[in-house]
Order: C-alpha cells, then structure tokens, then sequence
C-alpha cells in the first residue's frame, strides 16, 4: 500500500469523498474512475486493512467512524507529492490537522485532486477580514504549503484574478465534474523588483547558509564583512515583515519602494496600536 500506485491514489481519494459526505456508491466510484466493482471492492478491502471503517450500506460507501488522525496525516502526506508533483513534508500536514481536525484530510486531498485534474469546486470560505461566510465556484490553480499555513490559488468562475484561499478557513467543499482549461486562467503579473540588502557581519551565520527566496544570489561579504544579499521579487506583507524581522542588522540598498512600502506598514501599525 506504501507503493504510489494508482490503486493506491484512488483509494485515498475514495476515502475522502466519503469523509468529504458524498453519497456515492460502489458502481458510481466504478464509473467515475473507470474500473471494475471488483475493484473498487478490492480498494475497500485495502483501507479496511489500515483500520478503516469503511463499507458499502444500502447502496453507499461510508466510513462508520473518523479514522485515527496520524494515519491520515501520514495518507495525505504520501498523496499530496504524487498528486501536485511536489514535494510535501509531514510538519504542515500536522499543522493543518490542528486546525482542521475532523476535515483537513479531505481538504486537502479533495483539492489536489481539483488542482490536478482541473476540476471546478464549490467552496464556502470564511473571508479573513470580516469573517462573513460567503459562497465561491472557483477554477483551482494551485495548492501549496507557505510557511505555516496551505495556501489555494484560484480564479473566480467569470472573473480573471487569481486569488489566494487560506484552507483553514474553508468551510465547506465540493468537487463538480466540469473541467477547465489551463488556457482560461490568466498570467498573475506582479512587478518584479531588483533587490539588495546588506546585513551585519554578526548575521553571517544566519545569512550564508541559507536558502532565502525562490530567486536570488548567492550571499557574499564584502571587504569589511558585511553580507550582500540580491534578489528579484515582487513586493509583499511577508517580504516586509521579514526585513523588519532584522531589526538594524540589515539596510535596504534598493529599491526605494520597499523601503516606502516598510514604512507606510509601520505607520499604518502605530495609529491602531
């Protein structure tokens, strides 16, 4: 079952459709991936044999009872790498997990799967600013771990921007059958800025060693021991916070933008607190 099989990528999504509420039966799974009963009554065995509760009773697949929450973690966790081509770590499935509880598992499988096969999803999503639950049929772009938190790209059915999704603050989900096209979603243009910082010699062994953005030079010391850093990045809250999170151990060479950015955060900061 360790095995990244089909079989076994069916199985965890069988899991989660039924953990996710849908009504399907034995023959619906067979048609919906295209197999025999025989082997969707072989995929049932299989999660039987991990201690799963799951039969089929009156004509639907169930679960009687929530499997334990490590063997989940650890299902997802093997999904998710598969399915996004990806690589995924344990840590924030766990984290996840605390804050989902009973439906992390299927959330974030169920969105895999969308992101993967392009499939349009029905959400219910608790807006971050004022926590009013509204209702989404979204195009599903991407799903990624960003630190601490899962993060879904996605563009709204009749709108072009793409669109950030916190999945601890999905309330409810639903696969559709309808697809789209990878050629409906739109280029996300963010304006790229040159950037260098300069930090403190006593930072250089926090600075050298590590890998800071996705694009960016290799850190260097210049003749007095300060550490040059350069990169090419969009400007953003977590880039901000991050270069105040340096406190006077680093200074912003360029660009003048970020600098401004930095300081209209702070001040936005100190007139509510």
């Amino acid at each position: 079952m360790k095995s990244f099989s089909k079989d076994y990528l069916r199985q965890i999504e069988i899991l989660a459709q039924c953990l996710n509420g849908s009504i399907y039966s034995k023959a619906d799974y067979s048609s919906l991936y295209d197999v025999s009963e025989i082997t969707i009554n072989r995929d049932l065995e299989a999660l039987r044999k991990f201690g799963i509760q799951i039969f089929s009773r009156k004509g639907r697949v169930v679960v009687e009872s929530l499997p334990p929450k490590q063997l989940l973690q650890y299902l997802v966790a093997d999904y998710l790498p598969v399915k996004l081509n990806s690589d995924v770590f344990i840590k924030p499935v766990r984290l996840l997990s605390q804050k989902l509880n009973a439906t992390f598992f299927q959330s974030l499988t169920l969105l895999a799967k969308s992101v993967n096969e392009s499939l349009i999803i029905n959400l219910e999503y608790c807006r971050l600013y004022d926590n009013k639950i509204l209702a989404y049929k979204l195009k599903p772009i991407r799903l990624s771990a960003v630190g601490l938190n899962w993060i879904l790209n996605a563009v709204k059915i009749n709108e072009s921007t793409i669109k950030s999704f916190y999945v601890s603050r999905i309330r409810k989900l639903e696969l559709t059958d309808k697809t789209f096209k990878n050629a409906d979603i739109p280029v996300q243009n963010s304006e790229i800025y040159n950037m260098t910082f300069i930090f403190h010699p006593d930072m250089q062994s926090e600075i050298l060693d590590k890998i800071w953005f996705d694009n960016f030079e290799e850190p260097y010391k210049d003749n007095d021991g300060y550490i040059i850093l350069k990169t090419r990045q969009p400007i953003s809250n977590s880039l901000a916070a991050w270069c105040i999170s340096w406190w006077d151990k680093i200074q912003i060479i360029e660009p003048q933008e970020l600098k401004d950015y930095i300081i209209d955060m702070i001040k936005s900061y100190k007139s509510n607190n």
